[in-house]
């Protein structure tokens, strides 16, 4: 009896006084966090359409010969070179410095426009697969062909996000990559799922190519444990 009764008073009781200023606090986190997650989302959305606009607008400034050469190191859009200032003499380090400058605001143009009609999908493609660039769009993975080219393109994105609508896509669907050198449609030709490990989606291949990367399943709490891949070849 006696040990009960120590037991009891060993207890730590949260007073019914701040139970609801703790309850409160616990509901204020929670529509903290949730107004952040959609806070970023819409951001991202924002982003995404602004990123596509600018494409299109850039692309239709550029004439039909994209870049002009000027050495092996130093290349410049068309549409800069047309109003660049008299360099005849200017040294060529002089002359890198500026095509830099001047190229410093496209860096952040996407270097493609993923699109799917069937889905509705439509997205920037970045570079490279950093999260910003995934959570504005898609992203390249490292390696692989260069948007435009004849290899095998990887693209990848978030599940939770853009490419969400990928479990929707089906063999046979048109899957549209345009760049600013040319626009090139695709057919989807297979759906697979793979293991982390699995990098044969990823190889080089003999025609053109568009392979699209995202995290599986789709509705999964943390970090999902398999690849959702979907391959398109070229239809011309």
């Amino acid at each position: 009896m006696r040990s009960h009764l120590l037991r009891n008073r060993c207890k730590t009781v949260t007073p019914r006084s701040t139970r609801p200023v703790i309850e409160a606090a616990c509901w204020a986190l929670g529509i903290l966090m949730l107004g952040l997650h959609f806070g970023a989302r819409a951001y991202g959305e924002a982003e995404r359409q602004q990123a596509i606009s600018a494409f299109a607008q850039a692309r239709s400034a550029a004439s039909s010969e994209t870049v002009v050469a000027r050495g092996p190191d130093s290349i410049v859009p068309r549409v800069l070179a047309d109003h660049a200032p008299d360099q005849t003499t200017w040294s060529k380090g002089r002359i890198r410095a500026y095509d830099a400058q001047a190229l410093e605001p496209l860096k952040s143009l996407p270097a493609a426009v993923l699109r799917i009609p069937r889905v509705q999908l439509e997205v920037p493609v970045y570079a490279d697969a950093g999260e910003r660039n995934l959570n504005r769009g898609a992203g390249l993975v490292a390696g692989t062909a260069a948007p435009g080219t004849d290899g095998n393109i990887a693209i990848a994105a978030h599940r939770d996000g853009y490419f969400r609508a990928l479990e929707k896509v089906a063999v046979g669907d048109v899957l549209e990559l345009e760049t600013f050198a040319r626009h090139r449609r695709y057919h989807v030709t297979g759906v697979a799922i793979v293991e982390p490990t699995d990098l044969w989606p990823l190889a080089g291949t003999d025609i053109p190519t568009v392979t699209l990367v995202t995290c599986y399943p789709f509705y999964f709490v943390g970090s999902a444990p398999q690849r959702y891949i979907v391959q398109a070849v070229a239809i011309d």
